[in-house]
């Protein structure tokens, strides 16, 4: 049975085909991308050199969630204080060193839920946000909508800063930004992906991205319909591409 943390020692989960060699250095330079304290990312590595080690010790080249996991039970004994109920949050992190390198595996991204770097917006960042609120706020949207739609749009700011900011936003960015959501439950990604849209509309009208000039509004074509939520963007005249939250 799965514990509160959503993994067991003996869960059974597809092998992700890339050596934890490779994962790491990919996360390292990823982490560095999104701008993690020197002190942090210290603290990561002296973590994943022990999961690599514990990883030649089983003779495992390859990443797998399970042998992660597995090291993160032999660690701290992650599992039989879940049980008991005497985790720590030294523990948690233990956990979560495994849990983010299975995701990065898997979704090629830093998810949401690993991600601070909201409280990292200032300058052009923080003015985008504020006039895009106001512009919320000039159309008649509601408070609580002006708020949360606020904080996405400063997430979608603060990510797309980590790839040249919005002068370059591509849809390449919007869909290395749905691909972080991953984890969340459906309608919070089609809550947060209507915030972004919202956004590129607005920074359409202001002129402050290029891409959202391209972005296109409508429903879907029914060969593009999915039951998850999706978003359109024009990456270059006469091309849709439909990114979808899977």
């Amino acid at each position: 049975m799965r514990g509160l943390y959503g993994a067991g020692p003996h869960d059974r989960r597809s092998a992700v085909m890339a050596t934890v060699s490779a994962l790491v250095s990919g996360l390292d330079a990823e982490l560095r991308r999104l701008g993690y304290k020197d002190s942090t990312l210290v603290w990561y590595r002296g973590c994943w050199r022990r999961l690599e080690r514990f990883f030649a010790a089983c003779g495992v080249e390859e990443f797998s969630l399970d042998v992660a996991m597995a090291w993160a039970g032999e660690a701290c004994g992650f599992f039989e204080k879940e049980q008991a109920g005497t985790l720590k949050p030294a523990d948690v992190y233990l956990f979560r060193v495994a849990q983010m390198l299975g995701d990065y595996a898997v979704h090629g991204a830093v998810l949401r839920r690993y991600s601070r770097s909201v409280g990292k917006l200032a300058g052009d960042g923080a003015d985008a946000v504020a006039r895009f609120q106001a512009w919320l706020r000039a159309a008649g949207r509601a408070v609580p909508a002006v708020r949360v739609y606020g904080t996405v749009a400063g997430e979608f700011v603060a990510f797309a800063g980590t790839r040249g900011g919005l002068a370059r936003c591509d849809a390449g960015t919007v869909e290395a930004f749905v691909a972080t959501l991953a984890g969340y439950q459906v309608k919070t990604v089609e809550q947060k992906l209507c915030a972004v849209r919202s956004f590129l509309r607005f920074a359409s009208v202001a002129g402050r991205s290029a891409t959202a000039h391209r972005c296109s509004y409508g429903t879907p074509p029914r060969s593009a319909r999915s039951p998850t939520p999706t978003i359109c963007i024009r990456s270059w005249p006469g091309t849709l591409v439909w990114l979808t939250f899977r």
